[in-house]
């Protein structure tokens, strides 16, 4: 008597296994990556154009986010992978065969990949953080939240990779000895640091963003470019909800479809919201009109200022605050404008200058005491 083929899962009261053609929901899986990838893709190529050919000069906020977008690559292979082996398909119309071992080793590679995808990614933008800030308070606390966000990222990889022990416990459900550690608790945990340092790292900026020298209007679309990191902290809310659904299921094929959604989307909205830096500049050269700008602009794409031309200079332009001509004993607060050369060392063409004019590079406020000395009568 030969017996068929053996279900990952016995199937529900009323239903029989399908491994003809079964209900799948694969198809969405399919759309997200089609649509979020390329996005994030085009956003780095920007990037990219904009260090290599406005800015000329790569940091390593540049390399992070590039590996952060191989992460997403990677990651989008192997999850895409899984749809031969039963993912966006209920369990009970998947053979045991193919869960276990090729799903399930496919799934704790993915998971692996996710964490250092967003490790990758945070710590972009935050060593971002510490070119357009020059505070050294700030700079502390961006070293903070970087220590945090790489500690438990490169923790969250060891976990999954060595979560069984054997490790191939993980994957290979024939290995009955052996101990496992709890995945929810550890699922949660990661995502709830997660959300920490998403939200962390968008509000971090905001008390020096006050004290930049820049119109209002200015300040806004400086708040929004930053606040974009709220939409990754909203998605990581979301993922967290389809955790719940996962841990409350046994189902495993159908309802790791959703997590996996949310994890690509997450991953690769945070780069495209960590490259959106970069827009300014690469407008500013191609598409001046779109920025208000007048079309005469210099030969590297930024409006000319003969008498601020020297070569590869880097000239500090003084913008006084006040009107006072007795220097004795009072101080004066300056605007001073830091003019990104070739080596791009000041960062970083996403500000405008004081009184609405246009001024490429950073306004740094420098309070000065000027004392007025007399000698002898």
């Amino acid at each position: 008597m030969s017996s068929g083929p053996v279900p990952a899962l016995p199937p529900p009261k009323g239903q029989t296994s399908n491994f003809v053609n079964p209900t799948s929901c694969g198809t969405k899986f399919i759309i997200v990556h089609g649509v979020f990838l390329p996005i994030a893709f085009a956003a780095l190529m920007i990037r990219v154009w904009t260090r290599t050919f406005i800015a000329r000069g790569f940091r390593w906020d540049d390399w992070f986010m590039i590996l952060s977008f191989l992460c997403s690559c990677a990651l989008s292979a192997v999850t895409l992978d899984m749809l031969r082996w039963g993912l966006g398909v209920h369990m009970w119309d998947v053979l045991a065969t193919d869960v276990s071992p090729s799903f399930l080793k496919l799934n704790l590679v993915a998971a692996i990949i996710y964490c250092a995808g967003t490790g990758f990614l945070k710590v972009s933008v935050l060593l971002f953080y510490t070119r357009i800030f020059p505070s050294r308070n700030f700079h502390n606390a961006v070293w903070v939240l970087v220590s945090i966000a790489a500690g438990y990222n490169i923790a969250s990889v060891l976990a999954n990779i060595f979560s069984c022990n054997p490790i191939a416990k993980s994957w290979d459900l024939s290995i009955t000895h052996g101990t496992c550690m709890d995945r929810p608790v550890f699922y949660f945990a990661n995502a709830a640091l997660g959300i920490f340092t998403d939200f962390a790292t968008v509000l971090v900026p905001v008390p020096w963003l006050r004290k930049l020298q820049m119109p209002l209007r200015q300040k806004i679309a400086v708040a929004c470019i930053l606040a974009t990191g709220c939409f990754v902290g909203v998605v990581s809310c979301i993922r967290l909800s389809s955790l719940y659904t996962l841990q409350n299921s046994d189902d495993l094929t159908w309802t790791t479809t959703n997590a996996l959604l949310w994890c690509i989307i997450e991953l690769n909205l945070g780069i495209t919201g960590g490259c959106v830096t970069a827009m300014r500049p690469f407008v500013r050269r191609y598409f001046p009109r779109l920025l208000g700008l007048s079309s005469q602009s210099s030969g590297n794409g930024y409006p000319s200022h003969p008498s601020r031309t020297h070569g590869q200079s880097h000239p500090l332009h003084s913008f006084p605050r006040a009107n006072q001509q007795d220097f004795s004993n009072q101080r004066h607060q300056y605007s001073t404008v830091f003019k990104s050369g070739a080596d791009n060392s000041s960062e970083e063409h996403i500000l405008s200058g004081p009184q609405g004019k246009d001024v490429d590079g950073i306004i740094r406020t420098v309070e000065i005491d000027v004392k007025q000395s007399r000698g002898p009568a």
